[in-house]
């Protein structure tokens, strides 16, 4: 194994879960993060070992009552082909293994590049061919990348973080009832996120699931 996987504390079982998946053993590095406020854009490169680099497409990041929120962007294609490959130029001559974040302006406008995996890569788990989450770890143990395309255009994400004084039974299977079609998956017993994919107001229906597992709504 060529390094240890940088990964906000809250995320490192999503890690676990995707070597489990491979068979395989990683090593993490635990850590603290944060995402800027502002609506930005957010595009994930990822270097192997074995000289193969894969970037994802470009995200949409925003915040909502301090949760972040992920869905695909609506940012004008000229722009979103720039980017990609300022991000792949960058990603190719850095010396750096394993993940990097780059997070860009609206209108884009470089901000910041991180190398700790984020809850701003949780939509990949979900709506990526092969999660960030995933080939950190094919990266971490130099086996080749895994394919990075959308599996749709139309979803969005949400994670979540319930007081721990609150039940996480009850709330499922009232948001089950409400909407079969979300994904709700667990990262530890009362942290996670919230999916959902189609052609309607996916905030509304994502935003609604979030406040009502985290106690702010109690219908």
């Amino acid at each position: 194994m060529s390094h240890r996987i940088k990964v906000d504390v809250d995320l490192a079982a999503f890690i676990s879960r995707a070597a489990e998946s491979l068979g395989l053993e990683v090593h993490l590095d635990p850590q603290t993060t944060s995402i800027p406020s502002n609506e930005h854009l957010a595009i994930v490169a990822i270097n192997s070992a074995r000289t193969q680099l894969a970037t994802y497409p470009a995200i949409s990041v925003a915040k909502f009552r301090n949760r972040v929120v992920t869905k695909p962007t609506q940012a004008n294609q000229e722009l979103l082909k720039k980017l990609q490959i300022v991000v792949n130029e960058r990603a190719k001559s850095s010396n750096q293994t394993g993940v990097a974040t780059y997070r860009f302006t609206l209108s884009g406008e470089f901000i910041e590049v991180s190398d700790v995996i984020s809850f701003d890569s949780i939509w990949s788990i979900e709506y990526a061919q092969t999660s960030v989450f995933e080939n950190a770890v094919r990266s971490a143990n130099e086996l080749p990348l895994g394919r990075t395309e959308l599996v749709t255009q139309e979803f969005l994400v949400m994670n979540f973080d319930v007081p721990r004084n609150l039940d996480m039974t009850e709330p499922f299977r009232h948001l089950f009832a409400h909407e079969p079609g979300y994904r709700i998956v667990k990262a530890t017993s009362h942290t996670g996120y919230v999916a959902l994919q189609g052609d309607r107001d996916l905030f509304e229906e994502v935003s609604h699931a979030i406040d009502y597992l985290e106690g702010v709504i109690n219908e």
